[in-house]
């Protein structure tokens, strides 16, 4: 009678778990999780050292890969990032990212994240390169 009692349990449990993952809470729960034991053990670290704060460099490609994850609607990983890596709740505009890194932003680039742009940019590039050598060669 246990024996059913447990399968009856499990069944249930599993039942719950597909529900919350088909709405989408199950994820949101364990970012909600995830975040905080990242803000305690930061709390509790940050109490004891004092950690030096990233290079400009740095905290401008967390900024552009926080723009690439909530383009995509990654809100969750998104807000987990910016609790470990310190960066600021409130998201510097596209233009701010944008005189950053030195680049223009027109209407058919702004329909991408930034960061897909500056790699298109630099895949083109390397691709435009390769075809100089290659016709320098011949």
């Amino acid at each position: 009678m246990n024996e059913n009692k447990a399968i009856s349990e499990k069944e249930l449990l599993d039942a719950m778990k597909n529900l919350l993952k088909k709405s989408g809470d199950l994820n949101k729960f364990q970012a909600e999780v995830r975040s905080t034991i990242i803000q305690v053990l930061q709390e509790n670290l940050n109490g004891s050292k004092n950690f030096p704060k990233p290079p400009a460099e740095v905290d401008l490609i967390n900024e552009l890969i926080k723009e690439y994850l909530q383009w995509n609607g990654y809100l969750y990983t998104a807000s987990v990032m910016t609790l470990e890596a310190s960066l600021p709740d409130a998201n510097k505009s596209r233009a701010e990212l944008c005189a950053e890194v030195g680049v223009k932003d027109d209407e058919k680039s702004s329909a991408l994240p930034l960061l897909s742009n500056i790699i298109a940019a630099y895949t083109e590039r390397i691709k435009r390169k390769i075809s100089k050598v290659k016709n320098d060669t011949k």
